[in-house]
Formats: structure tokens, C-alpha cells, sequence
């Protein structure tokens, strides 16, 4: 009796339950089976060889039937290779990961599959495809770095405080710095903002190449200051003793690290898990303890501070259409017009 009084339960409960609950339990399960039968996965993207060993790892324990290739690049090489390669009818990437603007330009090609991850739901507006192509892996945020041995606390608390003349010649800036720029112009204004470049550019900053370098060298007093340095890898120097530190300007640009499935995967359902996975409590738990910026609501940052209190803007990928343009100038104003 007690037996056929549980049967009758639960098929009450079953017939309750809400059919995108039960559709979506039966998609988990055959997305699983489809994956095993797959058992790999190409992921592209511009993660470390050692940091994404260790999200494969924690990956790997959960779904060890699955071996994932990872194709690594950075964000302008990994658009173009995508880019040839489907030009050329090859379509060997399943999952991409890349950074906002050239992930603009992928998207405007149609790269990017449609998908409503279960975990999108965990991501506020600006950090997750309105149309299902895409959401944020993780965050960069752009900052205003300093050497304290070089810089007094409280000396730089805005960007206008970069113009000051007794910072001439002692900042560092990427010569590719777009994506800040383009940014930077919206919260301006177009018309304050070129002006603002002109007179930053007027301080005769210094050009390199990667933000990883110019933070160490800011961290080594070769330059007194980093301009749209990342703060994840400020802490990492900080952590470690340098006499470095970031400024909490308002508002703070957000460069979106994307990652979505490719369009024609050769490999669909090892891509789904794998992109369910990243998105996950778990997953991002993990890129979390990589000291990425999570934009999942229920994951904290290591170390709290790179989002306490802090307002994070997500970058504009619309502005990425006149990405040219926006590199032109940026080139007139600061490289060509270096001296």
C-alpha cells in the first residue's frame, strides 16, 4: 500500500512539474550521452597553457570521458585563423573564446551557434547575449596602475589627474589600446574625449606591446605609471610584493572575455557540456580562483577588492563596427603622434 501510495506521488509531482523543467532534464541527458559518444572537444582561445591545464582538470573530473585540444592564440590571431578557416570551408573549432571587439567582429560573420546555456540566467544585462550567441567567461577590468615607491597614495585618483605635467614621459600604454579608447570616447563624449586623448597624448607616453609586460614594468619602476592596465594582474604582482597598486576610477571599463559555440561544430554536444560547465557556479569558481573577474552573481572575486564597491561598465561591442576607424585615430593621436 505505503509502496503505490509513493508511485502515486510521484506521478502527481511529475505531472506538476513545469514542462521547460522536464524538457530541460531531458536535453541534459541526451546532450550527455551525444557527448560520450563524441568524447572531444577543440576549444580556441587565448587562456595560459597553465591556467586552462587547471580548468581542463577540474572539467576533466567531472566528465573524464571528454579529451579537449586546446588551439591557443591571442584575440586578433584567433579572429583571423577562425576567419580563414571558414572562408576556406574548414570548421574545426566547437567552443571560442575571445575578447570583445574581435568577438564583435566574429559575431557580425555569423561564427557564433545559438545556445541558451541553462546558467545564463546567473549573469546581469550587458555580460550575456540578449540573442543567445554569447556570454562572459570573465572580465578584464581597465585601470590606472602606479608604482608606490614613485607615486604617492592619493596623487591619481581620476583620469584627469594623468595630466598633470610631472607625469610626462613616465606612463606606459599598449600602442593598440582600441577597445580603452573607443570606450573611454563614449563616456566622455566624443567631442571631451578626443580632446582629453590629445592632452594625455601630450604627455608623451611610452608604447609597448601586452599588459602582463607593462604592469611588471611598472611593478620594476620603469615606468612610474600603466594606463588601462588590467587589475586581476595588478594583484597578482601585489600578491607577490611589488610596490604596485590601482586606482578605483568611476567608471571602470569592463573588457568582456567571451565565449560562445561555434557555428557548424564539429563536435556540438561536447561543446554544450563544456560551455554549461564554464558558465557554471563551478566552472567560474575556478576561473575565480585563476583571479579572472566572474560576472556570475553568486561567485566572489579573488581578492574581494577587484569588485567591491567597484562600477564595472561592460565595453560597448557595438562600437567594435567602427573599430577602424577608432583605430585610426587612436594611431593619429597617441603613436603617429609621439615625439
Amino acid at each position: 500500500m505505503r509502496r503505490n501510495r509513493g508511485i502515486l506521488i510521484a506521478g502527481i509531482l511529475l505531472a506538476l512539474a513545469r514542462p521547460d523543467q522536464l524538457g530541460a532534464q531531458t536535453d541534459a541527458s541526451k546532450i550527455l550521452e551525444m557527448a560520450k559518444k563524441e568524447g572531444e572537444l577543440e576549444f580556441y582561445g587565448g587562456f595560459s597553457v597553465a591556467d586552462f591545464a587547471q580548468f581542463v582538470r577540474r572539467f576533466n573530473s567531472k566528465y573524464p570521458f571528454i579529451k579537449v585540444n586546446h588551439m591557443r592564440a591571442g584575440a586578433e590571431k584567433l579572429m583571423t585563423r577562425i576567419i580563414t578557416e571558414r572562408e576556406a570551408g574548414k570548421y574545426t573549432a566547437d567552443v571560442i573564446q575571445i575578447r570583445g571587439f574581435p568577438a564583435q567582429v566574429l559575431i557580425e560573420k555569423k561564427v557564433f551557434a545559438k545556445y541558451l546555456s541553462p546558467e545564463s540566467k546567473a549573469y546581469a544585462k550587458g555580460f550575456t547575449d540578449p540573442q543567445n550567441r554569447w556570454t562572459t567567461l570573465y572580465v578584464q577590468t581597465s585601470v590606472i596602475a602606479f608604482n608606490t615607491r614613485a607615486v604617492k597614495a592619493g596623487e591619481i585618483k581620476t583620469w584627469e589627474d594623468l595630466l598633470n605635467p610631472k607625469w610626462k614621459g613616465q606612463m606606459v600604454i599598449d600602442r593598440e589600446e582600441t577597445e580603452w579608447f573607443a570606450n573611454m570616447l563614449k563616456v566622455m563624449g566624443k567631442e571631451k574625449g578626443l580632446r582629453y586623448m590629445q592632452d594625455l597624448a601630450d604627455q608623451n607616453p611610452n608604447f609597448r606591446e601586452g599588459h602582463t609586460l607593462m604592469a611588471q614594468l611598472v611593478a620594476a619602476g620603469e615606468h612610474k605609471i600603466g594606463i588601462s592596465l588590467y587589475a586581476p594582474r595588478i594583484e597578482d604582482l601585489k600578491a607577490k610584493g611589488a610596490p604596485i597598486e590601482w586606482v578605483q576610477t568611476n567608471p571602470v571599463i569592463g573588457f568582456l572575455y567571451l565565449v560562445g559555440i561555434a557555428e557548424k561544430a564539429p563536435h556540438p554536444n561536447t561543446a554544450r557540456l563544456f560551455l554549461d560547465f564554464a558558465l557554471s557556479k563551478e566552472g567560474q569558481t575556478e576561473i575565480s580562483r585563476a583571479h579572472f573577474i566572474s560576472m556570475r552573481h553568486d561567485v566572489k572575486a579573488d581578492p574581494p577588492g577587484l569588485v567591491e564597491g567597484v562600477h564595472i561598465l561592460p565595453s560597448d561591442l557595438d562600437l567594435a563596427r567602427d573599430y577602424d576607424q577608432y583605430y585610426k585615430d587612436f594611431q593619429r593621436i597617441f603613436v603617429k603622434g609621439s615625439h
